[in-house]
């Protein structure tokens, strides 16, 4: 019993405690002054959006009636798969124009040109049966990738015969002029076939 007694008084003692305003008894800081600008500034209390439904009586009428409109901003883009394609290829091809002109090293040259062989098979895989075959651009695509598969092949081939060959006769093919002016060629027909793409998109 007097455990229990006990008890009671010791809880009636914590919550009487608990339930004074015994707390901090002090002067506090004066935080106004850190915190002044965001009560004062015009930023904080200025509306960005007008909320009010005030706004829907400026909105315009969409003009339907106006074939230009039409065209341009309703019709969705009517961009061809074909074209997409192209200007993946238009990238690779730039790629080589700036290997040949930093005079890029064999296996640079022969990687970005089985690149172009790659998108150019691809191509003629996806296009070969369909309209777009006879665009120039296309054809273009499928010279340039037989140039890009000719030259890569000479260069690989020069690494290794030009040590038992000379200059003259069967050598002469691998030389370093004959391959120069090989590329040169071929830097020209990527620059046309860069136009031509790039005027079909």
């Amino acid at each position: 019993m007097k455990k229990i007694i006990t008890a009671k008084i010791s809880t009636l003692i914590i919550t009487t405690f608990l339930c004074t305003a015994a707390g901090y008894k002090g002067t506090l800081p004066n935080i106004n002054e850190q915190f002044e600008y965001k009560t004062h500034s015009p930023q904080a209390t200025k509306n960005l959006f007008n909320t009010t439904n005030d706004n829907t009586k400026e909105l315009k009428k969409v003009p339907r009636e106006n074939k230009a409109y039409i065209d341009i901003i309703l019709k969705k883009d009517k961009t061809s798969p074909y074209i997409n394609d192209l200007n993946d290829v238009i990238q690779i091809l730039e790629k080589m124009q700036k290997c040949i002109k930093n005079g890029g090293n064999i296996q640079k040259f022969n990687s970005i040109a089985s690149s172009i062989i790659d998108h150019a098979d691809y191509m003629n895989e996806k296009y070969g049966e369909k309209p777009e075959k006879y665009y120039i651009s296309f054809s273009k695509l499928q010279n340039i990738a037989a140039q890009a598969r000719n030259i890569a092949t000479l260069r690989c081939e020069s690494q290794v015969y030009i040590k038992y060959l000379t200059y003259q006769g069967d050598g002469q093919v691998y030389s370093k002029d004959s391959i120069d002016a090989q590329i040169k060629a071929f830097s020209e027909e990527l620059d046309s076939a860069i136009r031509i793409m790039k005027d079909a998109r």
